[in-house]
């Protein structure tokens, strides 16, 4: 069970070609027009990047 106030309501999965490709897509001046939207959205958001996992 989840504590007080961390119950997700939904997960999004993204995959992006690289760090570097999800770097510079942030730091774009024209992508970053449009992030208060995300954050005006949301009260909690978590960034928790990973590695591929492959089942042998």
């Amino acid at each position: 069970m989840a504590e007080q106030g961390q119950d997700w309501d939904a997960v999004l999965l993204v995959r992006y070609p690289s760090r570097e490709a999800f770097s510079r897509m942030v730091a774009d001046p024209e992508y970053q027009q449009f992030t208060h939207f995300r954050t005006e959205a949301l009260t909690e958001a978590v960034l928790q990047p990973t590695t591929e996992w492959v089942r042998d």
